[in-house]
């Protein structure tokens, strides 16, 4: 009996602990995103831990999540996070992987090394840096 209580208290335990965290973020109201949709889904909860640490800056900011920017040829551009400073305009793509990424801003491939393996895919910085153009 003691190993199924344990690990269901445990969990009842962490999901508690995340739920006020997230309650404490001004991001729901920021992104519009339900604590289900930012915790059960990785591309929400990663742009959630980076939103959580940035919001904590002692200086006078504003942050501002997924805006789609116009670019010339008529379609858009998602940048996940912005973050407005006295000293700049930050743009942030988050993303929720874990292991080593290699690559450069300008390489279109970048390379992802974790624990299941190697992985090569397109760098979304490679459109990134072409759609803070449009800033």
């Amino acid at each position: 009996m003691f190993f199924i209580i344990f690990p269901v208290v445990i969990i009842t335990v962490l999901v508690v602990l995340k739920y006020l965290e997230f309650r404490r973020s001004e991001y729901k109201a920021a992104s519009g995103n339900s604590f289900i949709r930012t915790v059960f889904n990785l591309g929400n909860h990663g742009e959630f831990l980076t939103f959580a640490i940035l919001e904590q800056l002692r200086c006078h900011h504003r942050l501002m999540v997924n805006l789609y920017i116009p670019k010339k040829d008529g379609t858009t551009t998602e940048i996940d996070l912005i973050m407005i400073t006295q000293s700049g305009i930050y743009v942030f793509e988050s993303k929720n992987l874990s292991g080593w990424i290699y690559g450069h801003e300008r390489n279109k491939q970048w390379t992802q090394v974790s624990r299941t393996g190697r992985r090569t895919g397109s760098s979304t910085l490679y459109g990134r840096t072409r759609g803070t153009s449009v800033l």
